[in-house]
């Protein structure tokens, strides 16, 4: 009896293919080549400007971007990428590190250092107005150290 759920073709009837078939594939291979090569392309350009703008590791970066929107002009420069890398470095700015144990006041830099007679008349002044020994003998203190140092 004939198999009836898997019947054998004969090797005449099996279809070649036709330039059509192979005409689109060999456009679909010649646009994932394309992109391959814009992909590269790009890569290729940001890293350049990337490390000429200073940035110590452009693999790293790159991974974190989108390049999707860099293109390149007639002349083959790459547009776009100069905007992703001002952008970052405007972000990743480093800030002024302050030392530990350093002033914390918000305006210690407009601060105007007091003159010796300041301070004393500030010792003396609060001195009168607390009562307070140890206030008092601050001033005292103060006012030797000042007659010492002239």
């Amino acid at each position: 009896m004939e198999d009836v759920t898997n019947p054998e073709i004969p090797e005449e009837q099996t279809q070649e293919p036709t330039w059509e078939d192979e005409r689109a594939e060999l456009t679909q291979r010649l646009e994932t080549l394309t992109t391959e090569l814009h992909s590269q392309r790009v890569s290729n350009a940001f890293y350049r400007k990337a490390r000429a703008a200073g940035i110590d590791d452009p693999d790293a970066l790159a991974g974190i971007v989108n390049l999707s929107a860099v293109t390149f002009d007639d002349t083959g420069q790459a547009q776009g990428i100069d905007e992703i890398l001002t952008t970052f470095t405007a972000a990743a700015k480093p800030k002024k590190s302050r030392t530990i144990g350093g002033p914390s006041g918000l305006n210690y830099q407009e601060r105007v250092e007091k003159t010796s007679e300041q301070r004393l008349a500030a010792a003396a002044e609060k001195a009168k107005r607390t009562g307070r020994p140890e206030d008092m003998v601050e001033y005292m203190e103060l006012k030797s150290k000042l007659k010492s140092q002239n």
